[in-house]
């Protein structure tokens, strides 16, 4: 059954009239100079996935069939709450407590709701990219759990205050269980993960595999669409509730391989690579986008004012970002 409305986007146009950007960013970027000829496009109009193929569908690249999630339906709310159950009964067992959603930055700025920010970005070439996911296998997790686990030490190391529990957002797919207008709509949902400052690669996908399994994400995408209930008002409460309240790291935002296989794309330019990165908010403050472009790795990465104003300290996190990456050994056997 296809949406007549998108209310995820009512999320992004209450943000919008607090003065915060929902522009996404995408574009070639020069491999010798650095420079990046950047779209942006808005996330209360399409999520990630469908900026990609939108801005690439311009440049003359089909993007025919965009990827779709492993699911094929909508679990049921009761489904649901069944799972929920079950994981509340198993924290009770082992004794688990849920940390609170807050996060201890060593430094913290004054700032507006202005979340704009200088996004620094990197490449592997092929053989490198190669590399780094035979750096993934050694480690025995899937390619996209060892790069969020670089990214995850990288701002731990260099931004987080002291040892503890904290949350990213990894966001999850829908299309292909959700139907909507548009290919290029939010078909985008998520997981909160708990992370910690040492944790292991495999403890990392672990977690990952327990929320999905729990299909959190479908919780997240339900309670996205409570506009549907309590309209633009009560959203515009919510929200400002829970910025109140609610830390989180940043977002992991990894758009998989583009550009996608088909016989029509245009000729590959060895002389530039596609780069990406997300919004960011006070909320959110550590932005990424990570896609593989011809089998180059990219990577971006933004911090908001409130966390960093100084362009080298986000190199700095890029940095080492890619230098967790590089390193050839098992970190699971690392304490």
């Amino acid at each position: 059954m296809k949406a007549s409305k998108d209310y995820i986007s009512m999320w992004f146009d209450v943000r919008k009239e607090l003065g915060i950007s929902d522009s996404m960013s995408i574009g070639p970027m020069n491999k010798e100079n650095g420079h990046t000829q950047w779209h942006t496009f808005s996330h209360s109009e399409m999520d990630g996935i469908g900026g990609v193929a939108t801005i690439l569908r311009k440049q003359g690249y089909p993007c025919e069939q965009l990827p779709i999630s492993g699911e094929k339906n909508e679990p049921s709310s009761w489904q649901l709450y069944k799972l929920s159950k079950i994981d509340k009964k198993k924290k009770q067992v082992h004794q688990v407590k849920t940390p609170p959603k807050k996060i201890r930055w060593k430094k913290t700025y004054p700032c507006s709701n202005n979340n704009s920010a200088e996004i620094a970005n990197a490449f592997f070439d092929k053989e490198s990219t190669l590399q780094l996911k035979r750096n993934a296998k050694k480690n025995r997790v899937a390619f996209s759990t060892f790069l969020m686990w670089a990214l995850n030490k990288a701002i731990a190391d260099n931004l987080l205050e002291g040892t503890q529990n904290y949350y990213w957002f990894y966001p999850v797919n829908l299309r292909g269980a959700i139907t909507r207008d548009s290919d290029t709509s939010n078909y985008s949902s998520g997981i909160n993960i708990c992370l910690n400052n040492h944790i292991t690669p495999k403890a990392l996908q672990q977690e990952i595999k327990d929320r999905i399994k729990l299909k959190e994400h479908w919780s997240t995408w339900k309670l996205a669409h409570i506009g549907k209930i309590v309209g633009k008002p009560g959203i515009r409460y919510i929200y400002n509730s829970i910025s109140k309240k609610n830390f989180y790291a940043g977002s992991f935002s990894y758009l998989g391989p583009w550009p996608l296989k088909t016989d029509s794309n245009p000729q590959e330019n060895e002389n530039e690579v596609w780069v990406s990165c997300g919004i960011g908010t006070k909320n959110y403050p550590v932005s990424t986008g990570i896609m593989e472009w011809h089998g180059q790795l990219t990577l971006g990465l933004k911090l908001h004012p409130w966390i960093c104003q100084n362009i080298a300290l986000t190199e700095k996190c890029l940095s080492d970002w890619k230098h967790n990456l590089l390193e050839d050994k098992n970190h699971n056997d690392c304490i």
